[in-house]
């Protein structure tokens, strides 16, 4: 077990990214490599009075089998059942005595569980999640229900077009890899699942070396290295390295065909990943595209035409591949001229850009958008953890403004040569319209 380092060493440093001249890390952020491979990182924030932290572990939805989908949805919520020292009732009223809110989730490429508390219950908190992370019992007398609850979820998943949307367009956008898998996977693979495939995917891949824990908000680094290294420094073991995916989308198009008064539209195409030299220019561009009331696509399908209910534009960047998505909701009648418009405001996009107007009042938009997230000891939490996860590096909001600010027109221009968003574009559509009713031709002219 490695000893506490309150001045990260210059190696460790340089290994987080830092960018001061000093070679160390910004006032108030941390981290630190233990003996077994295990990492933690941690943003001091003296202002507040809460500490929220993250155990995030290389686990994720891509690693699991293909005839066990769902496995990590469940996991998320078995981990709390019981451990070998406490059973779910003990462990849960440990959790409520400290005033603590939990919770685990699955993502693509990792399994993170998280808790909230107030500052000085940090080191309650902190016991209780080492015994949920390494003794965990899985067992068989609370599993039959929480798999039920997840079968529920499917089912409502399933009735809502507008939360299945995304599945249908990233199942085309990522076709013959696993990045296109559904987080709460499919009901006849979750009715197959046993305590034992948990157990077993939990043993394979639930290791140190590869394992994130992040911390903001109240509390004392020293302190904080010192008694995850107690409770968890004779862990041991790496899992498996996940096989890389190599996404190569097509043109296309996935329509599921319901009756209804609605036509739930989605699109992707490529974008950058975190890391990218154009990361920060997708953001602000996809802002101005679609980010809120001021814009294009509100201003051009909503106030204009009032085509549709709904319609919005999200960056959806990971580890490997990179995505822009874009949504709306219609009526049958206006689908399909909301597709078109849709389509010429890509055109336009791509080919001319944004203008300074714009540009201006999208990273206003987003820096202020950050300038709260930082009050919070939860978001900085999964900040931290996204940052390091994907770039092995720790980026301050100071950074992250000063990114925004850097962006031009001109980069953004360059962005769009680079992943002009009409080439390749995966549309999705729920509703009573048929693809050709929908599209036409549109998507053979685009190529």
């Amino acid at each position: 077990m490695s000893t506490p380092d309150a001045n990260v060493n210059a190696a460790n440093a340089a290994e987080a990214g830092a960018s001061h001249p000093n070679g160390e890390l910004a006032p108030n952020y941390f981290m630190h490599t233990f003996a077994n491979g295990l990492r933690m990182v941690g943003q001091r924030m003296p202002s507040l009075a809460s500490v929220t932290f993250g155990v995030q572990v290389p686990a994720g939805i891509r690693e699991e089998p293909a005839d066990r989908l769902g496995l990590t949805y469940l996991l998320s919520d078995m981990m709390f059942q019981g451990t070998e020292h406490r059973n779910v009732r003990q462990l849960t009223e440990e959790f409520e005595d400290i005033g603590a809110r939990k919770g685990g989730e699955n993502a693509m490429e990792y399994g993170r569980y998280t808790a909230q508390i107030v500052g000085n219950r940090f080191d309650r908190a902190l016991d209780l999640f080492a015994d949920v992370m390494l003794h965990p019992t899985i067992p068989d007398d609370e599993f039959n229900q929480m798999r039920s609850v997840q079968l529920q979820d499917i089912r409502r998943r399933d009735d809502e077009p507008m939360r299945r949307i995304f599945d249908l367009v990233r199942e085309r956008f990522y076709a013959g890899t696993t990045l296109g898998r559904r987080s709460m996977g499919k009901r006849e693979t979750v009715e197959q699942l046993t305590p034992d495939d948990l157990r077993t995917f939990y043993r394979a891949r639930y290791k140190p070396q590869g394992t994130l824990i992040s911390i903001a908000g109240a509390f004392e680094w020293d302190h904080a290295v010192e008694r995850v290294g107690e409770l968890f420094g004779a862990w041991i073991g790496e899992a498996p390295a996940a096989p890389a995916q190599r996404p190569q989308p097509q043109t296309g198009m996935n329509v599921e065909i319901i009756e209804g008064n609605q036509e739930h539209i989605g699109m992707a195409f490529p974008f950058p990943t975190y890391g990218d030299p154009d990361y920060y220019a997708a953001s602000v561009a996809l802002e101005i595209f679609g980010g809120g009331m001021t814009s294009r696509l509100f201003r051009e399908v909503r106030e204009k035409r009032g085509l549709v209910y709904s319609v919005a534009a999200l960056f959806a960047p990971n580890g490997e591949f990179g995505a822009g998505y874009l949504y709306a909701g219609a009526s049958p009648d206006k689908a399909r001229e909301t597709v078109q418009v849709m389509l010429d405001e890509l055109k336009l996009l791509q080919e001319q850009g944004v203008s300074e107007d714009e540009l201006q009042r999208a990273k206003t938009q987003i820096k202020s958008e950050l300038v709260m997230r930082g009050e919070s000891s939860a978001a900085r939490m999964g900040a931290l953890a996204r940052s390091w996860w994907f770039e092995r590096r720790l980026i301050t909001i100071q950074e992250l403004k000063a990114a925004i600010d850097g962006v031009t027109a001109e980069q953004i221009l360059g962005l769009l040569r680079r992943f002009p968003p009409t080439t390749p574009l995966v549309i999705g559509a729920i509703g009573p319209r048929t693809e050709k009713e929908l599209v036409g031709d549109a998507l053979a002219k685009l190529g």
